[in-house]
């Protein structure tokens, strides 16, 4: 079976003071995703498998990088009394030889999970936030495309993740004003001066690239 699998590696999980608060918003974050797992094109679902690790399993890209500024959301300082925490994010095109579980991301194993898990010791090298693996012959760009995003999202504030996710999932901006306490025009700053629909367009055609790798993955 072709698919993505997504590995999450919070980092410094053990020197954070509110390992437990994080622990307690991720499982929040997932119980919702996972809620919503046919929707998300979701496999198996967000399974926390170490203390500051997860991963889980998808059928496509469509709905992955929604999934992950969830979680980034959910993580964010003002969600987390005052401390931030932070995850690699690895992503890995690949089959797996296994049998599917669709109870837990847990037992099961193939090249999806071994790419995923490479791109996230990537990352530890090189200090950025998201990696693909299994693309060919655009691997080069979606790396630069996705070091990019990482880079950019360094700068951005909570309420600029929290806008980004909504967006990611359909929320007009209105209702983003709403749920974060903001007017209107707060909200079209940060889409401008963030270039979010940009951004929204650069994740959108990795997506794409990932879908068409699928396709044909091993």
């Amino acid at each position: 079976m072709n698919c993505i699998a997504l590995v999450g590696d919070i980092e410094g999980s053990r020197f954070l003071e509110n390992r437990a608060l994080v622990q307690q918003r991720l499982q929040a974050v997932f119980d919702d995703l996972n809620g919503r797992r046919d929707a998300l094109g979701m496999l198996s679902p967000l399974t926390i498998t170490l203390g500051d690790e997860f991963q889980a399993l998808f059928r496509r890209a469509d709905h992955v990088w929604a999934a992950i500024f969830s979680i980034e959301s959910a993580l964010c300082a003002d969600s987390l009394e005052g401390q931030g925490a932070r995850v690699r994010f690895g992503l890995g095109i690949g089959t797996i030889d296994t049998a599917l579980n669709r109870e837990a991301a847990l037992g099961m194993d193939g090249p999806a999970f071994h790419r995923a898990r490479a791109a996230v010791e990537s990352l530890k090298r090189d200090k950025h936030s998201y990696r693909l693996l299994g693309l060919s012959p655009a691997q080069q760009l979606a790396t630069h495309a996705l070091n990019l995003l990482s880079a950019q999202r360094d700068g951005w504030r909570d309420n600029r993740v929290h806008i980004f996710s909504g967006l990611l999932q359909g929320e007009s901006v209105a209702d983003l004003a709403a749920r974060l306490a903001i007017s209107a025009e707060a909200v079209y700053k940060n889409i401008r001066q963030g270039e979010l629909d940009s951004v929204r367009g650069i994740l959108g055609g990795v997506s794409e690239l990932a879908n068409e790798q699928l396709g044909g993955a091993t």
